[in-house]
């Protein structure tokens, strides 16, 4: 059994030195939790795989991937996927980081709705999904990561039923307010995509709710208590916060190349307090209004003038496009403003460093500053507050963290603010400045505490781990014989059947297959053809026909009552048989349908679109035409509100397919 872990980037870089094609490891939250993983579980096998690899793009484009490269990532388990040039651009440049990025992190006026973006990111996913079915195999488990690749589920799935598919979405998932935004077609195929899972993964309770709404509201399926009902398949939706390798952090001080300039940088820095922050450049990472509430902090605060600085590392990405250079022209005007400003000959307020920085100085940054300022606008959990706290062995150092950031679900002891609340942030930052030992401790502690037990091996563990119970489940659901649709070689076989046999019983539903389902209930009646089909299939010899209906006894008798045939009305409540008898089939009372009525109607009052059907033997509340989230949450609270009412009668609630009864 092989585990195929699936991203849109090999975790290394493809160089070349001197002529040969070196690998190095590529330095990003997956790469690193993967590495993790595999390290604490002796390559997968403690988890009984035998054979581990990795699927996505080398970074290098199709038109000079060689076979040398290709072989040499073999050599690592390293499966690569070919992308060209204009590929790349327009799948990964467009529609991922142009048009899914910003949506989901909320920028909707960044958003760009362009179709070839889309066309191709389809293209690329089949692309994907085609490499992993050519070298998986029946039983084989599949990790599927992020936004880049949120088709590829399905259509692995559409390839190879028989594959244990899990997906996780390491940004945050929208509202369904946001994600509406989609033109329908794209948003049903993303939540198609991913629910071809059998396990769908995210950082907090909110982004598992936000999905959840959308499923609802946007394909109609049926959630119940974190499982979605995908036609024959039940797909676990699940909260998974990724985390980092404590120890690694934790003891990181202890190494000679750390502790070095660790001594080195407390040198430069003596005498003063360090703030410190380190993102990618990025429009989600609230630079800009960290940059102000720092500037305010010192204008308010001007005994912490040089008694206090700022160190802001800001790592260069997606280079060469406009916005983001814009970006950065408008960080480094800022910074040179408030240094000539505020700075004296001797003191700078804010470090200011745009590049990347090697793991040992970023360890040794972590180990010194006094305060982490991490406030990100919104951010899926962000590694570095969790690594940052990690770092901290002298139980000395706080840590001020965005609301709007996965993180602040579990480090509840950092100091939470919102990163639009200019002097939220200004009083977070003095009161951690003036914070005591003890009550730095205190927090930190709990911190590392939670950090230590829920670790990243935790988290790829209980992720595995709830995948394969999510996959037998759904193989002993798919292993029961489906339905079987009545065309090609099923029809002909049915017609053989009935020609060749001695005696025959057609048992007929009525709504949705004899009829097709509509609005409402009234407009679904049988046409002049439907009625001469019955008429001479109960005309057979030895042939005899029922329609088995939750139709009222009245709707049945006056649209099929000349026919020679069997009705079943109201869910089995009343017989007629072919000579126009009816008889009920069970004694039964209706002394609790007045206040049933009641409520149903308080419910039709609340609900724009459905409506109540009465019969004699029950009462119906019909949804169909509500909206599906609406629908779905009305009808689940008068679940609720019935199921005490009948608690103790002999009357039974029976949810159907947008129906309570």
């Amino acid at each position: 059994m092989k585990l195929v872990i699936v991203s849109n980037r090999l975790p290394v870089a493809v160089a070349v030195r001197d002529g040969k094609i070196e690998l190095r490891e590529a330095v990003g939250g997956l790469a690193t939790a993967i590495k993790s993983f595999l390290r604490a579980t002796d390559g997968g096998r403690s988890l009984g795989f035998s054979e581990v690899l990795w699927v996505g793009w080398s970074g290098v484009k199709a038109e000079a991937e060689t076979e040398e490269v290709r072989s040499k990532l073999r050599e690592s388990n390293l499966v690569p996927v070919p992308l060209g040039g204009e590929e790349v651009n327009l799948f990964y440049e467009g529609f991922c980081n142009s048009t899914l990025w910003p949506l989901f992190h909320s920028f909707t006026v960044y958003t760009a709705f362009n179709r070839r973006f889309w066309e191709t990111y389809v293209k690329v996913n089949q692309r994907f999904a085609d490499v992993v079915t050519s070298l998986a195999e029946p039983g084989d488990f599949v990790w599927v990561h992020d936004y880049h690749l949120m088709l590829m589920p399905a259509m692995l799935r559409d390839e190879a039923p028989d594959l244990s598919i899990g997906f996780f979405l390491h940004i945050p998932f929208p509202p369904a307010e946001i994600f509406q935004l989609l033109p329908p077609s794209w948003r049903n195929s993303i939540l198609d995509g991913v629910l071809g899972s059998d396990l769908v993964g995210f950082h907090i309770p909110e982004y598992v709710n936000n999905f959840l709404r959308s499923v609802t509201k946007f394909l109609g399926y049926k959630v119940e208590g974190g499982v979605v009902y995908a036609g024959r398949r039940k797909v676990r939706i699940g909260s998974f916060p990724i985390s980092v390798e404590f120890d690694f952090f934790h003891s990181s001080a202890e190494r000679a190349e750390v502790r070095a300039q660790i001594e080195e940088l407390r040198e430069r820095l003596r005498g003063l307090k360090v703030v410190f922050s380190i993102d990618r450049l990025d429009y989600t990472k609230g630079v800009l209004n960290r940059l102000y509430a720092w500037e305010r902090f010192l204008r308010e605060h001007p005994e912490w003038r040089r008694r206090a600085v700022f160190i802001l590392v800001v790592v260069p990405s997606r280079i060469g496009v406009p916005q983001y250079e814009g970006m950065k022209r408008e960080i480094e005007r800022e910074v040179g403003r408030i240094n000539g400003e505020l700075g004296e000959v001797d003191w700078v307020p804010v470090v200011y460093i745009s590049r990347f920085i090697p793991t040992e100085t970023l360890l040794a940054l972590y180990n010194v500053a006094d305060v982490a300022l991490i406030t990100p606008l919104k951010d899926g959990m962000n590694l570095v507050s969790k690594e940052y706290v990690a770092s901290r062995r002298d139980c000395h150092g706080v840590l001020i963290l965005s609301e709007t950031a996965g993180a602040a679900h579990e480090l509840l002891e950092a100091l939470i603010i919102n990163p639009n609340d200019e002097g939220g942030v200004v009083e977070a930052i003095h009161r951690a400045l003036t914070m005591g030992p003890e009550e730095q401790c205190r927090r930190l502690e709990a911190m590392q505490k939670r950090l230590r037990q829920h670790d990243v091996v935790k988290w790829a563990v209980d992720f595995i781990q709830t995948l394969t119970v999510a996959y037998a489940d759904n193989k002993a659901l798919t292993s029961v014989e489906p339905t079987r649709r009545l065309d090609g070689d099923v029809l002909k076989e049915m017609a053989d059947r009935f020609i060749n046999s001695h005696k025959r019983l057609l048992l007929l539903d009525y709504d949705g297959t004899l009829v097709p389902h509509y609005p409402y209930a009234y407009q679904a009646v049988p046409d002049a053809g439907l009625i001469q089909l019955l008429k001479e299939l109960a005309n057979h010899a030895n042939t005899h026909v029922a329609v088995v209906s939750g139709r009222s006894r009245d709707f049945l008798e006056s649209w099929l009552g000349e026919l020679p045939i069997y009705l079943v009305a109201e869910h089995g409540a009343y017989l007629r048989d072919p000579e126009g008898n009816w008889a009920p089939l069970f004694p039964f009372d209706t002394e609790w349908k007045d206040a049933i009525r009641k409520i149903m109607e308080e419910f039709v009052t609340l609900t724009p679109g459905s409506y109540i059907e009465e019969k004699t033997s029950s009462i119906a509340w019909h949804y169909r035409n509500v909206e599906p989230e609406v629908g779905e949450a009305a009808a689940n609270r008068l679940v609720e509100a019935l199921s005490g009412i009948l608690d103790g009668s002999k009357a039974a609630l029976l949810r159907g397919k947008k129906v309570v009864e």
